[in-house]
């Protein structure tokens, strides 16, 4: 339902590498130029109002969307665009697929499609350019492909409009559907990218709040694809959301360790009256059944995000207030993010989570995220 939609997202880290961004684009002669929107001050202007996105009642068929750039911009590839696009055809497709049917659809059947579709073709051109700037050893290099790859992101993230209505072709709905699982993959990777300034910097980034920000981006992409896969399903993409039955492939540990988190929850209301049970009771539900897909040899890019999207919004909220309780189900969860972690847009968030969250509890809570700990392996600093 789209009343699910959290508001609009805050991306002030991607907004304050924007401005970063721009003096040094600005500054260099060999940056490459790219058609420019009318753009408001901050990227978050651009992402949709709830409002925006209209209501949809039960009777109706599920909905589709339409992906297209604000009125009266011209598109045009340079020659940098070649290259980026290149470099998706080659490489970076092969970190959005899970098996050799969807690398065919990632590496040929998007790319055409998103020749179509400029919001499309601007998030391939995004993904591929900050997989450049992530491998570049040269810093001037580096940050060309990151000042491209955010000139592309604020394009593509502008041409997500989404319109119910039956008469949307399954061409558009393939179209946003694949944009919305790049920028989720651009989201996670634009975290883990360094500051310019960042070896002058005396305070660490603050990984919780880098993490927060990613996870409502997440939950709002997320909203959207689940507006369009009964469509997607129905067409040449639907490999894409109709995973093959897996087989477990390691002892499943999570469900007794879920068990154990139930009584912690229910014990907590009892000793706290304040303690929202209700809405720990399912996040630890979601996880508990995304935690058993990942236990039964499940692929973590089909079900991982889901997770934000399920989970009550009010959750986010016990998080930003660094709720002990908050904290330890989020440790669990970093243990499918870890699962991820070979994916080079996705890294070590997993155990970078886990470590800062050890770093907020108290000993009697940090005996609650043994699993996870064990789980990915993370090695702790010594106290």
């Amino acid at each position: 339902m789209v009343s699910r939609y959290p508001p609009r997202p805050r991306l002030t880290r991607l907004d304050t590498k924007a401005f970063s961004l721009s003096s040094i684009s600005s500054a260099s002669s060999t940056a490459t130029s790219v058609v420019s929107i009318s753009s408001p001050r901050i990227l978050t202007d651009l992402v949709p109002k709830p409002s925006q996105l209209g209501s949809m009642g039960d009777e109706q068929q599920p909905p589709a969307a339409r992906s297209q750039l604000p009125p009266g911009v011209e598109e045009s590839l340079h020659l940098q665009d070649l290259e980026l696009m290149m470099h998706w055809c080659t490489t970076t497709y092969r970190s959005m697929a899970r098996d050799h049917a969807a690398e065919m659809l990632w590496q040929m059947a998007i790319p055409q499609l998103a020749l179509r579709y400029p919001a499309l073709r601007h998030g391939l051109l995004a993904l591929s350019a900050l997989q450049l700037a992530q491998n570049s050893p040269r810093p001037e290099h580096k940050w060309r492909y990151l000042s491209s790859a955010r000139d592309h992101h604020r394009h593509a993230l502008a041409g997500i409009h989404v319109d119910c209505g039956e008469d949307v072709p399954t061409a558009q709905c393939n179209a946003l559907f694949a944009l919305c699982c790049v920028l989720l993959a651009f989201s996670f990777a634009y975290g883990l990218m360094d500051e310019p300034d960042e070896e002058d910097q005396t305070e660490g980034s603050d990984v919780l709040e880098d993490f927060l920000e990613v996870f409502e981006l997440t939950r709002w992409l997320v909203g959207v694809m689940m507006m369009t896969t009964d469509r997607v399903a129905d067409g040449e993409l639907y490999s894409l959301v109709r995973p093959e039955p897996t087989r477990p492939t390691m002892p499943d540990m999570s469900q007794l360790v879920i068990l154990a988190l139930r009584r912690q929850n229910a014990e907590e209301a009892t000793r706290n009256p304040s303690h929202e049970k209700e809405v720990y009771e399912q996040a630890l539900e979601h996880l508990r059944q995304a935690l058993e897909h990942l236990m039964n040899g499940g692929e973590p890019k089909d079900f991982a995000f889901c997770w934000t999207f399920r989970i009550p919004a009010r959750f986010q909220d016990l998080l930003r207030d660094r709720e002990p309780f908050a904290l330890v189900v989020l440790a669990h969860y970093a243990v499918i993010l870890h699962h991820l972690r070979e994916s080079w847009w996705m890294g070590h968030w997993g155990t970078r989570i886990l470590k800062e969250i050890v770093d907020y509890l108290d000993p009697e809570w940090r005996e609650l995220i043994c699993w996870p700990i064990d789980a990915t392996g993370c090695l702790l600093p010594e106290e």
